[in-house]
Protein backbone atom coordinates (compact mmCIF):
# COMPACT_ATOMS: atom_id res chain seq x y z
CA UNK A 1 0.00 0.00 0.00
CA UNK A 2 1.12 3.26 -0.86
CA UNK A 3 2.24 5.49 2.04
CA UNK A 4 0.15 8.44 1.91
CA UNK A 5 -3.02 6.18 2.02
CA UNK A 6 -1.71 4.44 5.17
CA UNK A 7 -1.60 7.47 6.96
CA UNK A 8 -4.75 8.71 5.95
CA UNK A 9 -5.96 6.05 7.29
CA UNK A 10 -4.24 6.50 10.69
CA UNK A 11 -5.21 10.17 10.93
CA UNK A 12 -8.95 8.52 10.16
CA UNK A 13 -8.96 6.60 12.66
CA UNK A 14 -7.82 9.04 15.34
CA UNK A 15 -9.86 11.48 14.83
CA UNK A 16 -13.11 8.97 14.55
CA UNK A 17 -11.87 7.21 17.90
CA UNK A 18 -11.34 11.02 19.87
CA UNK A 19 -15.06 12.19 18.52
CA UNK A 20 -16.70 8.56 19.51
CA UNK A 21 -14.94 9.40 23.09
CA UNK A 22 -15.99 12.57 23.27
CA UNK A 23 -19.41 12.14 22.09
CA UNK A 24 -19.47 9.06 25.42
CA UNK A 25 -18.21 11.75 27.57
CA UNK A 26 -20.38 14.13 27.05
CA UNK A 27 -23.57 11.67 27.01
CA UNK A 28 -22.42 10.21 30.07
CA UNK A 29 -21.70 13.41 31.69
CA UNK A 30 -25.44 14.79 30.54
CA UNK A 31 -27.30 11.41 31.71
CA UNK A 32 -25.65 11.17 35.06
CA UNK A 33 -26.36 14.50 36.14
CA UNK A 34 -29.63 15.08 34.65
CA UNK A 35 -31.28 12.08 33.13
CA UNK A 36 -34.53 14.29 31.82
CA UNK A 37 -33.02 17.49 30.39
CA UNK A 38 -30.75 18.10 27.64
CA UNK A 39 -28.71 21.28 27.64
CA UNK A 40 -26.99 22.57 24.53
CA UNK A 41 -25.06 26.11 25.01
CA UNK A 42 -25.94 27.74 21.78
CA UNK A 43 -23.71 30.86 21.75
CA UNK A 44 -20.81 32.05 24.12
CA UNK A 45 -17.59 34.11 23.22
CA UNK A 46 -14.90 34.10 26.26
CA UNK A 47 -12.60 36.70 26.97
CA UNK A 48 -9.34 35.87 26.50
CA UNK A 49 -8.79 37.28 30.80
CA UNK A 50 -8.10 35.37 34.03
CA UNK A 51 -11.98 37.13 35.05
CA UNK A 52 -13.65 34.27 33.20
CA UNK A 53 -16.05 37.04 31.70
CA UNK A 54 -18.40 35.42 28.41
CA UNK A 55 -19.79 37.74 26.23
CA UNK A 56 -23.22 37.15 24.55
CA UNK A 57 -24.07 33.98 26.73
CA UNK A 58 -26.98 31.79 25.85
CA UNK A 59 -27.92 28.86 27.18
CA UNK A 60 -31.11 26.64 26.02
CA UNK A 61 -32.71 23.09 27.67
CA UNK A 62 -35.83 20.95 27.34
CA UNK A 63 -37.47 18.99 29.11
CA UNK A 64 -39.26 15.62 29.13
CA UNK A 65 -42.94 17.17 28.39
CA UNK A 66 -41.35 19.87 25.78
CA UNK A 67 -41.30 23.00 27.75
CA UNK A 68 -38.20 24.73 26.35
CA UNK A 69 -35.84 27.42 28.99
CA UNK A 70 -33.61 29.89 27.63
CA UNK A 71 -32.10 32.55 28.84
CA UNK A 72 -29.44 35.07 27.35
CA UNK A 73 -27.48 37.69 28.91
CA UNK A 74 -24.62 40.49 27.24
CA UNK A 75 -22.44 39.02 29.60
CA UNK A 76 -22.02 36.87 32.39
CA UNK A 77 -18.78 35.14 34.39
CA UNK A 78 -17.99 32.01 36.05
CA UNK A 79 -17.71 32.15 39.94
CA UNK A 80 -14.79 32.30 41.58
CA UNK A 81 -16.28 29.23 43.96
CA UNK A 82 -17.93 27.04 41.76
CA UNK A 83 -17.28 26.35 38.24
CA UNK A 84 -21.07 25.48 37.65
CA UNK A 85 -22.52 29.03 38.80
CA UNK A 86 -22.47 31.85 36.14
CA UNK A 87 -23.25 35.35 37.51
CA UNK A 88 -25.08 37.34 34.55
CA UNK A 89 -26.26 40.96 33.52
CA UNK A 90 -28.65 42.21 30.93
CA UNK A 91 -30.96 38.84 31.71
CA UNK A 92 -33.41 37.98 29.21
CA UNK A 93 -35.12 34.12 30.21
CA UNK A 94 -37.97 32.50 27.79
CA UNK A 95 -40.08 29.50 29.13
CA UNK A 96 -42.22 28.28 26.19
CA UNK A 97 -44.57 25.57 27.11
CA UNK A 98 -45.21 22.56 24.93
CA UNK A 99 -48.65 24.10 23.54
CA UNK A 100 -46.93 27.67 22.93
CA UNK A 101 -47.78 29.48 25.73
CA UNK A 102 -44.91 31.74 26.76
CA UNK A 103 -43.57 33.63 30.15
CA UNK A 104 -40.49 35.96 29.81
CA UNK A 105 -38.58 37.24 32.98
CA UNK A 106 -36.07 40.61 31.70
CA UNK A 107 -33.80 41.17 35.08
CA UNK A 108 -30.40 43.24 35.37
CA UNK A 109 -28.66 40.35 36.70
CA UNK A 110 -29.23 36.14 37.63
CA UNK A 111 -27.64 33.54 38.44
CA UNK A 112 -28.01 30.37 36.39
CA UNK A 113 -26.75 26.80 37.75
CA UNK A 114 -25.12 25.07 34.45
CA UNK A 115 -26.09 21.48 36.22
CA UNK A 116 -29.78 22.32 37.76
CA UNK A 117 -30.39 25.13 35.22
CA UNK A 118 -32.11 27.18 38.27
CA UNK A 119 -32.13 30.36 37.91
CA UNK A 120 -32.23 33.59 40.72
CA UNK A 121 -33.12 36.70 39.06
CA UNK A 122 -32.68 40.07 40.68
CA UNK A 123 -33.40 43.83 40.52
CA UNK A 124 -35.39 45.37 37.60
CA UNK A 125 -37.38 42.03 37.06
CA UNK A 126 -40.31 42.21 34.60
CA UNK A 127 -42.06 39.32 33.95
CA UNK A 128 -44.58 38.82 30.70
CA UNK A 129 -47.29 36.02 30.97
CA UNK A 130 -50.11 36.45 27.86
CA UNK A 131 -51.49 39.96 29.48
CA UNK A 132 -50.37 39.73 32.53
CA UNK A 133 -47.19 42.23 33.73
CA UNK A 134 -45.63 41.08 37.12
CA UNK A 135 -43.02 43.29 38.55
CA UNK A 136 -40.40 41.86 41.84
CA UNK A 137 -37.04 42.15 43.14
CA UNK A 138 -37.08 38.78 43.23
CA UNK A 139 -37.45 35.82 40.99
CA UNK A 140 -36.04 32.01 41.45
CA UNK A 141 -37.00 29.57 38.73
CA UNK A 142 -36.66 25.82 39.67
CA UNK A 143 -36.44 24.14 36.85
CA UNK A 144 -36.61 20.84 37.88
CA UNK A 145 -39.21 21.88 40.36
CA UNK A 146 -41.21 22.73 37.91
CA UNK A 147 -42.16 26.19 39.35
CA UNK A 148 -41.18 29.96 39.76
CA UNK A 149 -41.26 32.02 42.95
CA UNK A 150 -41.47 35.33 43.34
CA UNK A 151 -40.88 37.43 45.97
CA UNK A 152 -40.35 41.33 47.39
CA UNK A 153 -42.43 43.90 46.29
CA UNK A 154 -44.87 41.95 44.12
CA UNK A 155 -46.36 44.12 41.78
CA UNK A 156 -48.96 42.01 39.23
CA UNK A 157 -51.31 44.04 36.85
CA UNK A 158 -53.50 42.42 33.84
CA UNK A 159 -56.93 44.52 32.02
CA UNK A 160 -58.66 44.05 34.94
CA UNK A 161 -56.89 43.66 38.48
CA UNK A 162 -53.67 45.03 40.36
CA UNK A 163 -52.13 43.26 43.21
CA UNK A 164 -49.43 44.18 45.36
CA UNK A 165 -48.19 40.99 47.47
CA UNK A 166 -44.75 39.79 49.18
CA UNK A 167 -44.82 36.39 47.21
CA UNK A 168 -46.07 34.04 44.92
CA UNK A 169 -45.67 30.75 43.29
CA UNK A 170 -46.77 29.57 39.84
CA UNK A 171 -46.23 26.21 39.60
CA UNK A 172 -45.57 25.88 35.63
CA UNK A 173 -47.32 22.32 35.00
CA UNK A 174 -50.63 23.30 36.42
CA UNK A 175 -50.43 26.69 35.73
CA UNK A 176 -51.91 27.13 39.25
CA UNK A 177 -51.05 30.50 41.21
CA UNK A 178 -50.32 30.95 44.74
CA UNK A 179 -50.19 34.26 46.20
CA UNK A 180 -49.69 35.16 50.08
CA UNK A 181 -47.89 38.10 52.25
CA UNK A 182 -44.84 37.27 54.12
CA UNK A 183 -46.17 39.10 57.27
CA UNK A 184 -49.51 37.21 58.43
CA UNK A 185 -50.45 40.59 59.50
CA UNK A 186 -50.85 42.25 56.49
CA UNK A 187 -52.95 41.46 54.01
CA UNK A 188 -52.60 41.14 50.04
CA UNK A 189 -53.48 44.36 48.25
CA UNK A 190 -56.07 44.17 45.37
CA UNK A 191 -57.63 46.65 42.94
CA UNK A 192 -60.37 45.25 40.90
CA UNK A 193 -61.22 47.40 37.30
CA UNK A 194 -64.73 46.29 36.29
CA UNK A 195 -64.00 46.34 32.40
CA UNK A 196 -60.98 47.62 32.44
CA UNK A 197 -61.98 50.89 31.47
CA UNK A 198 -61.32 52.22 35.01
Amino acid sequence: MNKKIIIQLILFFIILLLVILLAFKYSTKVSIKTPDIEKIIISSDLKESSSNVINNIEYSSNDEQGNQYSIKAEYGRVSDKDSNIIIMRNVKAQVIFNIHEKITINASSATYNAVSYDTNFKDNIIIKYDKNKITCDNVDLLFLDQKIKLYNNINYNNLNTNLIADGMEIDLLTKNSKIYMLNKDKKINVIYRGNGDN
